[in-house]
């Protein structure tokens, strides 16, 4: 193991995965046979060179071999991901949405219970109508359902498939569940678990048993602020953390402290290595110790991806020292990446392995040399300035690894997230030794009080004031104008800096042999260790310098976000990005947080120029504090204050707006109603609904009228502008909207209605839809749909097809006419 084989080797089967995912096995062989005959082709032609040296043709017979076993590696990875996805399709094939199923079936991880909703991966072993044996499924079971790892589950449940996403920048359902090899979701109406017995069921009953002792613990002795932080960094269940924390501590770049991984796996080896050496222990009782505890950890919390990655790494680094071999950190991360790709194959598009991997070869690979860049000089290590010597060394240790985690980490961070926290390794100086003291203090607490109720007292209570000293440098990262920098969907920024960190590893993984450290870097070594940085200079470059996605001059877009059951629609101008309404805000989910500011992200938008709130109703209101945290926004408007309805104009310090009020040009944005306070002494709103802010968006025949949640009275009060092109359908197509002679005077070509999936008010209405076809609109959906945009000009509209590309792209140069066909995604200047 004294060597670094397993790299190329776990490069290779992650790749072959990732192929055999793309494009089947035949696609897999196919490209590892043309790598094989390129480097064959090469080997040759060296071979045959009359002035190559015997030792240069030895080194390329090596070099053939080594390439046969990659390709053939390569190819063997590509047919087990292909075989991965092929499952998971059959598995879907069965599922019939909106059906109800009675299946049986074994949990097959820790049910997640903290949000107060259970939650639990389930293998199916029997259902009707019929499912494929040891299809995988995610249950939200009925409150108060009890389930263990390994019990017996029957259930009543209705499934859905998980989709792709619904959103530009959003979260991809899909993806999610086929890395974690799960075929479908669901809710179980009726669930009864049978406790799991015998000899095989003892292991994760035990863990099932400490796991709880250890949840009781917390929900007895800490208040909720800690709890929210201590559970999630003890046992991973991140259900119940709330909506501004995780917002928090995603802009403050320290997500990463409670998604469980090798930090946490570290300190609990670590700690069980001291133990085991307090009590006499030798190497490789020590080594047993930390393996051992790692195992224990990942049965606690589950097959967490990340975390048995970590575990993976502890239990070879300990097997190495108990045989006496060398085994470095980047031989151990290849190895457990290897190992578990093998096994779990969808962990290959997981991202929380992707990032756990990244970062800890940041770590193993750039920590050490980044480390020894940043020390101060040995002239500050005595005298007048050793105290100031000593704390720059401190703050070298701890910045070092934060930065080396951070730049091979980054690439992944900007292609999945479109955004980078530039507080984040400011953060991470104080918040890494506060996460560790509070895991010391849970743990401790934790168990003591496991042992003997009512000694760990004191060590939970120290969970208190840490947990509120995490949560102050969270807030303080966070409060920090964009601390989450969006950067846009530029692919360029990702390849730029995913060929930096390759090149700053390989040039930082230093000479094997303990002779060689002293000689200097060889030049190859040096030239990339220099192309990596100017690389990542790029990258960031490019990042902090990008631009936002913006409509060609004379058009302009809306985009009607798939929010759920509420409103939020942005709308992109040549002079900048507004956003009507931002979606809803629940316990659990954030539209603002989870939707809106993804999709801003996604496109670049640093600021908004306006942001319209239609209305005093959550469900267009819930997630503006959310936007008004996370991007600049130059001004909010609200419907001017009624007696009936003061709306949410004072609430957020907005402009108010009225009937006959022009907020732009070019694209015009006019206020058509509410009426300014006093004008029309009969008309009194009793609702936020009859006050809505409804505006006229465009020019010519290229005009959209959003009429938030105007009803048909409101409708016949607005009377019929002239040349409408879209209607953004007025209270979600609920049926009191939309009225028949309204619309067949109106005669929008499309409608566009923003609705949640499966909603409890049944929107949208079937008689709103009859009457909209009936108008002759072609109605868009976000539930079924998910984001609609339209790209309008004075002459019409036409549908962009955001799907298309994972950013926006050229629109094609040909006329924008009425009811035109569907564009390809809009381009970034």
């Amino acid at each position: 193991m004294g060597g670094r084989t397993a790299v190329p080797a776990a490069v290779a089967a992650w790749l072959g995965l990732l192929a055999g995912g793309a494009t089947g096995a035949a696609g897999a062989w196919l490209v590892a046979g043309a790598a094989l005959t390129l480097a064959a082709a090469v080997a040759s032609r060296g071979a045959r060179a009359a002035e190559a040296p015997f030792e240069a043709r030895v080194w390329l017979a090596d070099a053939l071999a080594t390439a046969l076993v990659l390709a053939a590696l390569f190819a063997a990875a590509g047919a087990r991901g292909a075989a991965h996805h092929a499952a998971l399709a059959a598995a879907r094939a069965g599922v019939h949405e909106e059906a109800v199923v009675r299946l049986s079936g074994r949990v097959v991880a820790p049910p997640l219970r903290e949000s107060g909703e259970p939650s639990a991966l389930v293998a199916v072993e029997a259902a009707t109508p019929p499912l494929p044996t040891g299809t995988r499924l995610v249950l939200r079971l009925p409150p108060g359902a009890v389930a263990e790892w390994g019990d017996r589950i029957e259930a009543l449940a209705r499934l859905d498939l998980p989709r792709p996403a619904t959103n530009p920048g959003g979260r991809d359902a899909r993806a999610a569940a086929d890395a974690a090899a799960v075929a479908a979701t669901g809710r179980a109406f009726d669930a009864v678990a049978r406790r799991a017995t015998g000899v095989a069921a003892w292991p994760r009953a035990t863990a099932a048993r400490w796991r709880r002792a250890l949840e009781r613990r917390f929900a007895l002795h800490l208040g909720a602020g800690a709890r929210a932080l201590v559970t999630p960094l003890v046992v991973g269940d991140r259900t119940a953390l709330p909506t501004d924390l995780a917002s928090a501590l995603r802009a403050a770049g320290l997500v990463h402290l409670i998604a469980l991984s090798g930090l946490h796996v570290a300190w609990l080896a670590g700690a069980a290595r001291a133990a085991c050496a307090a009590a006499g222990g030798g190497v490789g009782a020590r080594a047993l110790a930390g393996a051992l505890a790692a195992a224990c950890y990942a049965g606690l919390a589950g097959p967490v991806p990340s975390l048995l990655r970590a575990a993976a790494t502890e239990a070879l680094a300990a097997l190495a020292r108990l045989v006496r071999r060398p085994l470095d950190g980047v031989q151990a991360l290849a190895l457990s990446a290897l190992l578990l790709l093998v096994a779990a194959p969808g962990f290959a598009v997981d991202l929380g392995f992707q990032l756990s991997c990244a970062a800890t070869l940041g770590l193993a690979a750039l920590g050490g040399p980044l480390a020894r860049a940043l020390a101060p000089p040995a002239a500050w290590r005595a005298g007048r300035l050793r105290p100031a010597g000593a704390l720059a060394a401190a703050l070298a240790a701890v910045a070092a690894p934060t930065l080396a985690a951070q730049a091979t980490a980054w690439p992944l961070l900007a292609a999945r997230f479109h955004a980078v926290s530039w507080t984040g390794p400011l953060a991470n100086l104080a918040a890494v030794p506060l996460c560790g003291l509070l895991l010391a203090a849970a743990w401790i607490g934790a168990l003591v009080d496991a042992a003997a109720p009512g000694l760990g007292r004191p060590w939970l209570a120290a969970c208190e004031p840490l947990a509120a000293a995490l949560r102050a440098v969270a807030d303080a990262a966070a409060g920090a104008p964009l601390a989450l920098l969006p950067v846009g969907s530029e692919p360029g920024i990702a390849w730029a800096g995913g060929a930096a960190a390759a090149l700053l590893a390989w040039s930082a993984s230093g000479p094997r042999a303990a002779q060689d450290a002293a000689r200097p870097l060889p030049r190859w070594r040096t030239a990339a260790r220099a192309a990596g940085a100017v690389l990542l200079a790029l990258s960031l470059l490019l990042a902090a310098s990008a631009r936002p996605a913006r409509p060609a001059p004379g058009r302009w877009w809306l985009v009607a976000l798939d929010a759920g059951q509420g409103d939020a629609l942005a709308l992109a101008f040549p002079g900048g990005w507004w956003l009507v309404d931002a979606g809803p805000r629940t316990p659990s989910r954030d539209a603002g947080e989870s939707v809106v500011l993804p999709f801003l992200r996604w496109a670049g938008v640093r600021r908004l120029e306006a942001l319209v709130l239609t209305h005093d109703d959550g469900d267009h209101t819930g997630g503006a504090r959310a936007v008004l945290r996370g991007v600049a926004v130059r001004r909010v408007i609200a419907p001017a204050p009624h007696p009936g309805a003061a709306g949410p104009a004072a609430s957020f310090g907005a402009r108010a707006a009225a009937r006959g009020d022009t907020l732009a040009r070019a694209p015009a944005v006019v206020a058509l109603w509410p009426p300014r306070p006093g004008a029309d002494p009969a008309w009194a709103p009793l609702t936020d609904n009859e006050a809505s802010l409804v505006l006229l968006v465009g020019e010519g025949r290229g005009r959209a009228l959003l009429a938030a949640d105007a009803d048909s009275a409101t409708e016949r009060a607005l009377g019929v502008p002239e040349s409408v092109a879209v209607l953004k359908a007025g209270h979600h197509g609920a049926g009191s909207s939309s009225g028949a002679r309204w619309l067949a005077a109106l005669r929008p070509q499309r409608a566009v209605i923003s609705c949640g999936r499966r909603n409890a008010f049944g929107h949208p209405d079937p008689r709103a839809l009859a009457r909209l076809a009936a108008a002759g609109a072609a109605v868009h959906r976000t539930d079924r749909d998910g984001a609609v945009w339209l790209e309008f000009d004075a002459r019409g509209v036409r549908v962009v097809e955001w799907r298309a590309a994972r950013r926006p792209h050229d629109a094609p140069a040909r006329r924008a006419a009425p009811a035109a066909p569907p564009a390809r995604p809009p381009a970034r200047p």
